[in-house]
């Protein structure tokens, strides 16, 4: 095996591989996966010290919000309020006011709001406060008359010029507001193809003129001297390094980045000055301070995923990316010849694990400890600043390791063998035999398939978020989100997206899942299972109790990267799709938890135990479509549940054949095993009203729902 005749091919199959891992690399699936681990690294290894405290975040939070309501100052605010925060912050005297909020129309409680807010800023600038605001710069046309953006606010730095993205509209603030301004930059979001914010693009293109991005923007404002264009980019644009939370505790020591404080707070301490009191907040915190102003509340619709959370505020992004440009120290990508000598590396490194080690327990150990290596290496570097890769050196390590080992086998069934249990070390079985079987679909791209689509959503959750501030609202989302997705990802499941509370994924795409209608089913049995033990633990926290429902369909849809050039993720779009999300919305009217469409439950088979519960025309469509309700796992199941669904199937037997009599007697009975049966009493009022009004001759059994 030693010799040079075996040496000599092994070497090329290596040399093979490690090209294959490089080429790999420019794959959605190699880019998703390695954005993950770059994200650990963020939360792992990130130094909350590192962060410039001369930044500091003033976030219009819910008890914000809340306080102001109860004074009789509903949301919107009057400009008036923000005018009350510039003069605070004028006679704090702090260095510049970032309004990363859009004031691009006029203020709807009329032109004095306005005409006061311009006066503090005019005052603001007087007093030697650089003021600045958040701009839309769109890549879409927009409707109507275009507005014009003053060519003062143009970049000073040409160049920015070679890294502006193409824009096609601008909303830039109103005219009252641009005349004392320091500076405006684009705040649009630009997130990776997985919906997480991780990079700001410089500068934008708008018919010949370069205006700066905000972070940009500040930075020059304060420090004219500064370069962005000198500095290290991704594609055009800038790697944010974030250094942990200003809000959340990331680091051992509950270390935090950026002082924050509750924008009422500002207002109330403005208050108290014209009113010759103390104010409860010192002015001399924010004495030649950066501050950003922002939301954070859940509604106002500003939080993003990031590396450090899911739910995130994107002035903290701003304020990240604000501290790298005025140090010169953002995240900078490892050169390619980096990354291909540590994938190179960690082949070598592998196949020599696999060659020094005699037996199976002894390989094992080699094996762990050459992955440690290149491992230690993205580590050691992430904390220095740059971003060499952590998927391709471990796969290329796998992959090394496991063709030195099989590589000795005569027999191929043993090859398979040791390469899938190698393999499986860092990916799931079927992932590994996907890519042992298939390496071509490590390349994602457009295409139409059959999935599986789940959807879920909080019940309550505007009522659950007015009973938390920002920050126990946040945790409990965090915390919910996290274990409802790892049960959705330990089950295979390709996570979509996070429309607020709610949660989209499915199943077969990227890989093929025979059993995607099983494993959704499975997973929302489990999330519910989970709920279960996660509101015991909230009782005893003294927290608002969370329940949530799912909504299940299977069908055709077309799955990929969608979206613009500059912006897109991702994502499945269908009928199929469509339906799952209303599916989730009828569990309120059903009393249900989970529903699921006929599709699904057919490719399901014996897998589950569910009931149907009735044949829908839903909003807009024509055709029936029958709905079940998830009861269980086959042979889990309860037999009070079982016997309930078999009662109430006789009743719906009954009713679709209009002997609503008969109906109506299985129907109560399922009640007498369960009281609080939704779908029975649904039914039974149904029931009701046919006696009153019956059907129309053509009824087929089925009902039509009015609402999405």
């Amino acid at each position: 095996m030693r010799s040079r005749r075996h040496i000599l091919p092994l070497a090329a199959i290596l040399a093979a591989l490690a090209c294959a891992v490089f080429w790999a690399r420019h794959t959605d699936l190699y880019a998703l996966m390695e954005l993950k681990t770059l994200d650990w690294r963020f939360r792992s290894f990130s130094d909350p010290a590192r962060a410039d405290r001369s930044l500091a975040l003033a976030m219009l939070d819910q008890q914000s919000l809340d306080h102001f309501e109860e004074e009789g100052v509903p949301w919107p605010w009057p400009r008036s309020m923000y005018a009350a925060v510039l003069d605070f912050l004028g006679a704090a005297g702090a260095r510049a006011a970032v309004f990363d909020i859009l004031f691009t129309s006029a203020s709807p409680y009329g032109a004095g709001e306005d005409a006061e807010f311009a006066g503090a800023v005019k005052r603001a600038a007087a007093r030697g406060v650089k003021v600045l605001f958040a701009s839309e710069f769109s890549p879409r046309p927009q409707r109507g008359a275009a507005k014009p953006v003053p060519a003062r606010f143009e970049v000073k730095d040409q160049g920015l010029r070679a890294f502006a993205a193409a824009r096609s509209s601008a909303r830039p603030p109103i005219p009252e507001l641009l005349a004392s301004a320091a500076a405006i930059g684009d705040a649009v979001a630009d997130p990776d193809l997985d919906g997480v914010h991780r990079r700001i693009p410089l500068a934008v293109e708008l018919n010949g003129r370069v205006y700066p991005s905000l972070p940009v923007a500040v930075a020059q404002a304060v420090s004219p001297a500064s370069s962005p264009a000198a500095l290290p980019l991704a594609d055009g644009r800038l790697l944010v390094r974030f250094h942990g939370s200003a809000l959340s505790a990331r680091a051992p020591g509950g270390r935090r980045t950026y002082p924050s404080y509750p924008l009422g707070n500002l207002v109330l301490a403005r208050q108290a000055q014209l009113d010759k009191r103390r104010p409860a907040l010192d002015p001399s915190e924010f004495k030649d301070k950066i501050v950003l102003i922002g939301y954070t509340a859940a509604g106002l619709m500003d939080n993003r995923p990031s590396p450090i959370a899911a739910v995130f505020p994107g002035t903290e992004i701003l304020a990240a990316a604000v501290d790298n440009i005025l140090h010169g120290d953002p995240l900078r990508r490892a050169p390619d010849e980096w990354v291909f000598a540590a994938i190179a590396f960690a082949a070598l490194a592998g196949a020599l694990a696999a060659f020094l080690a005699s037996g199976s327990t002894a390989a094992s150990a080699a094996f762990l400890l050459a992955a440690l290596l290149p491992g230690a290496l993205s580590i050691l570097l992430f904390k220095r600043g740059i971003w060499l890769d952590f998927v391709g050196p471990q796969l290329s390590l796998v992959l090394g390791f496991t063709t030195a080992s099989v590589y000795s086998y005569v027999v191929e069934g043993r090859q398979r063998r040791f390469l899938e249990g190698a393999l499986s070390v860092y990916l799931s079985k079927q992932v590994v035999r996907e890519i042992v079987e298939h390496p071509e679909k490590l390349a994602l791209g457009g295409d139409r398939r059959e999935l599986s689509v789940f959807f879920s959503d909080i019940q309550g959750f505007t009522t659950i978020s007015e009973q938390l501030d920002p920050k126990a609202l946040t945790k409990l989302m965090n915390r919910y989100l996290g274990e409802m997705t790892n049960v959705i990802l330990e089950l295979d499941g390709t996570l979509d997206k996070y429309i607020g509370d709610a949660i989209m994924a499915f199943w077969n795409a990227p890989l093929d899942q025979q059993d995607h209608a099983v494993r959704a089913c499975r997973a929302a049995l489990a999330n519910q299972q989970r709920l279960v033990a996660m509101r015991r633990d909230l009782e005893k926290e003294g927290l608002p109790q969370v329940y949530t429902r799912i909504g299940l369909n299977s069908g055709p849809a077309s799955v990929g990267n969608m979206g613009s050039p500059k912006r897109f993720s991702y994502t499945a779009i269908s009928d199929a799709v469509n339906l799952a999300s209303r599916l989730e919305g009828l569990n309120k009217h059903y009393g249900t938890y989970v529903m699921l469409s006929g599709p699904t439950r057919a490719l399901a088979g014996p897998a589950i135990e569910a009931r149907e519960l009735d044949r829908i025309k839903v909003k807009g469509k024509h055709e029936a479509v029958a709905v079940y309700e998830l009861l269980g796992l086959r042979g889990e199941t309860p037999r009070k549940l079982l016997e309930l669904a078999g009662v109430f199937g006789r009743g719906l037997e009954r009713y679709r054949a209009r002997d609503f009599d008969a109906a109506e007697r299985f129907l109560s009975e399922t009640l007498r095993l369960r009281p609080d049966d939704g779908p029975s009493g649904v039914m039974l009022g149904r029931i009701a009203g046919f006696r009153k009004s019956p059907p129309p001759r053509d009824w087929d059994g089925s009902h039509e729902m009015h609402e999405k």
